[in-house]
């Protein structure tokens, strides 16, 4: 396999691309939300779920009766649906996050390949 220096050239632009967006403040403060995001889903579901059963325990319901007549309020669901939304997000700016390292490290890959096959070429007269 041969390569020249526009191949070097392009692995290196997409090396440095792939930096940039893996070190850019903005990219970094949204991994991290997303991050914490997917680590208190259950939690969050979970408070949501107690805020609107609460309601329905002090008009004297049993708690079934009343978590079930929370998990049936529109309001409990509307709630519901844009913890969903930000879940799904998150797990967006996840996967996006993972395609960046994947692209950082296959062009850290490739530009290591490529510099090893230039020391292995054969010297060529001028």
């Amino acid at each position: 396999m041969s390569a020249d220096h526009s191949d070097v050239i392009a692995i290196q632009k997409r090396l440095k691309i792939a930096s940039m967006d893996l070190n850019n403040p903005t990219s970094i403060a949204l991994y991290a939300q997303a991050r914490q995001v997917i680590a208190y889903d259950s939690d969050r579901r979970k408070n949501l779920l107690a805020k609107y059963t609460v309601k329905y325990l002090k008009e004297d319901n049993s708690a079934t009766a009343a978590e079930a007549k929370a998990r049936a309020d529109e309001a409990y669901q509307a709630e519901f649906n844009t913890q969903a939304e930000e879940l799904q997000t998150a797990e967006g700016v996840i996967a996006k996050r993972r395609g960046v390292e994947t692209s950082w490290e296959s062009a850290r890959s490739l530009l290591s390949f490529q510099r090893e096959g230039f020391k292995h070429m054969p010297e060529t007269e001028a």
